[in-house]
């Protein structure tokens, strides 16, 4: 089951996150979805209305997956995302800024969806990047 899992999520992040997929989001999360991350949590709309606004902004995200780890219906995913600021986002014009971010997600598989999503990114490293917060002093 595990490796079935896992699977399930390169397809997913290939199909949906690389092709930039939005019909595919029904395919892969359930309508049940919850997502879990530092800023609260989200429903399927909602998380449906993020990936949009990140497929808009960033026309060539990438993600590659650095780390996958799958226990029962757990499936950890260790990120990295390489794409250019090209549109609006979260109200920050288009910086034409090339970005690396990196993530961990924990994906809860169930009846062959997504169904909940634990997900924390360096989103302080992306707004450096894009020049929106200043970097820090090392």
């Amino acid at each position: 089951m595990e490796e079935k899992n896992k699977d399930f999520i390169r397809v997913y992040t290939a199909e949906f996150w690389n092709q930039q997929n939005i019909a595919a989001f029904d395919e892969y999360l359930s309508t049940d979805l919850v997502v879990h991350s530092p800023d609260g949590d989200r429903n399927y709309e909602q998380y449906k209305g993020l990936c949009q606004a990140y497929f808009s902004a960033f026309p060539d995200l990438h993600i590659t997956t650095d780390e996958i780890i799958a226990e029962g219906d757990k499936v950890t995913k260790v990120w990295t995302a390489n794409c250019t600021h090209k549109g609006e986002f979260i109200g920050i014009p288009a910086t034409g800024k090339r970005i690396m971010v990196k993530g961990i997600e924990v994906f809860r598989i169930a009846d062959g969806k997504i169904a909940e999503i634990w997900a924390i990114m360096d989103n302080l490293g992306m707004m450096q990047q894009l020049g929106v917060i200043p970097a820090m002093e090392g």
